[in-house]
């Protein structure tokens, strides 16, 4: 039985000491340098993937004065991180140089897709403020509606989804 104990023992020692930098995302974290992804969420002091700390509005850098987006601007080559700001759009009436771009079609852009209106989206909301696709009930909460583009927000994609059938199984198969 002892031997079992000693191992139990340095296991448990084991995990207190584990290697900088490899907290996978969700676990608790003290500083960025302790996480695999390089962010420690600003508010949650737990391990997050960068790109979604940024868009929930976090951050990275928890325990520092302010958030950050190092682990964010890393992951980026540095070509396009340096890069000029891009050319103005052509008039309405000059045709543009790239014919061959391809355009996601009308009402297919996924989630987080750019997008500039609510026809773009296949959730048929495109945030007010954010210009991405969103679903219709987090766009209410992050970006105050739908209807990026529009001089108002709306909550016709959410309201759309109020008129739901539960279907032939019910709510708990929703």
């Amino acid at each position: 039985m002892a031997p079992i104990l000693k191992l139990l023992t340095l296991l448990n020692f084991s995990l207190f000491t584990a290697a900088a930098g490899t907290q996978f995302i969700t676990g608790v974290c003290a500083s960025d340098a302790e996480c695999a992804s390089g962010c420690c969420g600003f508010t949650s002091g737990k391990c997050a993937a960068p790109f979604v700390a940024n868009e929930r509005g976090e951050g990275c850098g928890f325990g520092d004065a302010r958030p950050n987006n190092n682990a964010l601007n890393a992951s980026k080559p540095a070509a396009e991180a340096q890069a000029p700001p891009a050319a103005q759009a052509p008039a309405a009436g000059q045709a543009s140089g790239n014919v061959g771009a391809a355009q996601p079609a009308r009402g297919t852009q996924f989630i987080t897709g750019p997008c500039t209106s609510d026809a773009d989206c296949a959730s048929a909301c495109c945030g007010f403020r954010s210009g991405k696709c969103a679903g219709p009930v987090v766009a209410q909460e992050r970006d105050g509606g739908c209807g990026f583009g529009n001089p108002t927000p709306n909550d016709d994609a959410a309201r759309a989804l109020q008129g739901r059938s539960l279907g032939r199984r019910g709510p708990a198969y929703m």
